[in-house]
């Protein structure tokens, strides 16, 4: 019984230092990556590149700027400041300039890699879309989607019978199949006008769920057989020219446009929702899409009818291909943590060192503890579980034996 408590020490010691061990020397090594921000002018029809760490601006061709020379390229962006300064041209490109067309057009959109991979809220609100109120009011019951509808009151956490058969109906009669898969939507009341939730059902279909003077709207929205999507972020743009933008799981981009339903796929190529965030800015002359990744960024201009008018790439190494990423793989073999980047769960991630110079540190950790053993005049069949856990598993495995020593055969 020793000798398990002994072993399950150990391997809650190589545990523990596999998640703190490889965190330390990140802490301390670690040389982040200064993203550059960049957007697309519609004066130069070029992108402006503002690398913060630097404090430089230029071009694409390498052109320097001042900042307000830079400001001035992208009068979409810096409106305030150009106004403020008295330098904002009063047209562009033969389109007069108007305010009310400008802050219309504005529109931002970011998506975290980590949103995808997220937990998903048990309950959501259903607000009123046609109130007659200029603010919208938190309503004071939620729904749910499982075997059908249920429409739960926030005080007294008894389900709204009524409401919830009318839903539930509506929603069947539109050949909805339960439960849901996807239901996504803005859950607040800060947004310009409730447009309902996008619910995905089981068998991948689209549906458009909202509420009208207390009754039900229901539109099925047609999507291509093949065409199925794991994610969808709704939006609540000035313009309203669509609902939602949704991702497909071929990392295709979609937007679903209001009142006719169309999906449009955006012409985006190089963006791994695993693994890449993404920003849209849109304005009144062009959309430029920011798609970051670990080791590249890749900015795409879109002209305002979804086609591609530029793109632009930059790339740097990999912290893996860095000096002090050499150095990580040579000493740990593994990095064991509990958050992830790429997730929003609390869950152990392993991952494996991609460089197999660690093979060479353990196997010389292996050696050491091969002399101490020789040198001790110990019985090396004693030793093979901590010969082994050295040679899998390195300095987490040399120092668990090591703090923990196996005493049982002295």
């Amino acid at each position: 019984m020793e000798k398990i408590s002994r072993y399950l020490l150990v391997f809650i010691a190589i545990l523990t230092l596999a998640v703190i061990l490889p965190k330390l020397y990140w802490m301390a090594f670690e040389k982040p990556v200064r993203k550059p921000f960049i957007l697309y002018s519609c004066i130069n029809d070029d992108f402006m590149i503002h690398r913060i760490s630097e404090k430089t601006w230029e071009d694409t061709k390498g052109n320097p700027y001042t900042r307000e020379e830079y400001e001035q390229k992208l009068p979409m962006m810096f409106l305030k400041q150009l106004l403020s300064s008295g330098t904002m041209p009063d047209s562009i490109k033969g389109i007069a300039l108007d305010m009310r067309d400008i802050t219309g057009a504005k529109s931002f959109f970011r998506l975290k890699v980590n949103e995808i991979d997220a937990p998903a809220p048990a309950l959501y609100p259903l607000f009123e879309s046609q109130s007659g109120r200029a603010m919208l009011d938190l309503p004071d019951d939620f729904f749910r989607i499982t075997w059908r509808i249920d429409f739960i009151d926030a005080a007294t956490n008894k389900v709204l019978e009524e409401k919830s058969q009318m839903f539930s109906g509506a929603l069947y009669q539109k050949g909805f199949s339960f439960p849901a898969k996807k239901i996504s939507g803005l859950a607040t009341p800060r947004k310009s006008i409730d447009e309902g939730y996008l619910i995905m059902d089981s068998k991948d279909q689209l549906f458009h769920l909202k509420m009208i003077k207390g009754f039900p709207y229901v539109k099925k929205i047609d999507v291509p057989e093949d065409l199925k999507f794991r994610h969808i972020s709704c939006v609540d743009f000035k313009n309203k020219d669509f609902y939602a933008y949704l991702f497909s799981d071929k990392n295709e981009i979609y937007i679903l446009t209001q009142d006719d339903y169309k999906l449009i796929k955006w012409p985006i190529d190089g963006f791994e929702a695993s693994n890449c965030d993404l920003k849209i800015w849109g304005d009144l002359f062009n959309y430029t899409v920011i798609i970051e990744a670990e080791d590249h960024i890749k900015t795409i201009a879109l002209s305002p009818d979804y086609q591609v008018v530029n793109t632009y790439t930059e790339n740097w190494k990999l912290k893996e291909e860095q000096t002090e990423g050499k150095i990580f793989a040579s000493l740990f073999p593994a990095q064991v943590s509990m958050t992830s980047d790429n997730s929003k769960f609390i869950r152990f991630y392993f991952s494996l060192s991609k460089r197999l110079n660690w093979i060479f540190f353990n196997l010389l950790l292996f050696a050491i503890h091969f002399i101490w053993l020789y040198r001790r005049k110990a019985k090396f069949r004693n030793h093979l579980a901590d010969l082994g856990m050295v040679a899998v598993c390195g300095i987490f495995g040399f120092i668990a034996i090591h703090f923990f020593q196996n005493k049982f055969f002295e």
